[in-house]
């Protein structure tokens, strides 16, 4: 296959998508979508229908789509060096040819030229957000203004994949072995098995392997015994998006600037009146009041809870009331619940195995929606992903 990432099978062939087709198939997929709304710019005034202008423009870069959507999947899921390398390659080029679209003065003269008739509602519907879209991405500003609103949008693209890719990495170069059995203490048997096989896949067989995966952290900040070991992953934690190669804090003060610009670019105060328009909030101000409210309304119970919390450990350690630690707070939380509520987690967990939990969801959601779902032997992008197909009875 030519171009793996265009193809248009409804099951994916996923062992075909290899990084080195990327840039060829993103590049006719940006070129297919330029011809396509090359040819709705070129439509005469006097010949606009529904088809030819909004609803080619929906279909204009279906191409793109498909294939920048597959790269970031991959990139979500499967990431590499190999498929980061080419997807940065492409990123520049996507930005610019997405951006571009809304910012075509000719494209939305066409556009606006349109005056649908006997329209479904779903298509006049379709027509206000897409003219909503265009207008908040920058379709009405001078040419001056949508040059900078492309740069925007290009570097605002950059910033925040490189911000992501720096959550990633120092996700994953944080590690901690332990050889020392007396240290799980506390651990379910289910986290001290899962670490132990970690383990033994890095080929560190005899000992336990714990990361900042929130199924490996989590039990150790719930059930360990040991202070030093909770914290210890606490501050494992804090190095998320922080310090040397990964460091984010210029990437989040760039955002923040880029963005600010943007909505000031746009007619908008900040940011977040820009986003909130078409939303519920319709503001900041309102989303902002939402959220002081609501703290007003729990910050007395937050304080009692918090009290109590204190109190319990101090008198599970026979200890002065005090402030607690962060690696503290989760683990006293469990016991302090574990005692209260006679309930475990851990003990329902044997009547819960994958299988069965599976079986269950899917009879019901078949039951409730009228669907048939069943296992499919098609490829996958892991050995370890369960395709399912979904049929209507």
């Amino acid at each position: 296959m030519n171009h793996p990432f265009l193809a248009k099978d409804f099951k994916i062939r996923w062992s075909t998508l290899n990084p080195e087709y990327i840039q060829a198939d993103v590049t006719k997929a940006i070129e297919t979508g330029r011809a396509h709304i090359e040819a709705i710019k070129t439509l005469p005034l006097d010949a606009l229908t529904y088809e030819n202008t909004f609803g080619a423009l929906e279909s204009a870069t279906d191409d793109l789509n498909r294939a920048w959507g597959r790269v970031n999947h991959l990139d979500s899921v499967a990431n590499s060096d190999e498929l980061r390398e080419e997807l940065n390659k492409m990123l520049p080029l996507v930005s610019e040819f997405s951006s571009s679209i809304s910012l075509d003065g000719h494209l939305w003269k066409v556009l606006k030229a349109y005056e649908g008739r006997d329209l479904s509602k779903i298509q006049k519907r379709f027509i206000d957000d897409t003219c909503a879209d265009f207008r908040s991405s920058g379709a009405d500003l001078d040419d001056d203004a949508k040059q900078r609103m492309a740069e925007i949008n290009a570097e605002l693209a950059k910033v925040t994949q490189k911000f992501g890719e720096n959550v990633l990495d120092s996700t994953n170069a944080w590690e901690l072995y332990l050889d020392d059995e007396s240290r799980l203490s506390g651990l379910p048997e289910s986290a001290k098995s899962a670490a132990a096989e970690d383990a033994k896949s890095k080929d560190k067989e005899g000992q336990w392997r714990f990361s900042l995966q929130h199924p490996s952290m989590m039990p150790v900040m719930q059930h360990a015994n040991d202070e030093t070991l909770r914290k210890e992953m606490w501050e494992g934690s804090c190095t998320i998006g922080h310090g040397g190669d990964h460091e984010n804090s210029d990437l989040i003060w760039d955002t923040l600037r880029l963005r600010e610009e943007k909505a000031q670019l746009l007619g908008f105060q900040n940011f977040a009146d820009l986003v909130l328009e078409r939303r519920m909030a319709k503001n900041g101000a309102s989303a902002l009041k939402f959220t002081q409210d609501l703290h007003e309304n729990i910050l007395a119970q937050f304080h009692k809870d918090i009290e109590e919390l204190q109190a319990y450990k101090a008198a599970k350690t026979s200890s002065e009331k005090a402030p607690l630690q962060p690696w503290e707070t989760t683990y006293w939380a469990e016991k302090r619940r574990q005692e209260l509520y006679d309930f475990d987690e851990e003990t329902l967990r044997p009547y819960f195995p994958v299988k069965q939990v599976m079986d269950g969801m899917f009879a019901l959601t078949s039951r409730l929606f009228g669907i048939k779902i069943s296992p499919s032997e098609s490829e996958t992008w892991h050995e370890d992903v369960t395709f399912y197909e979904l049929h209507d009875t």
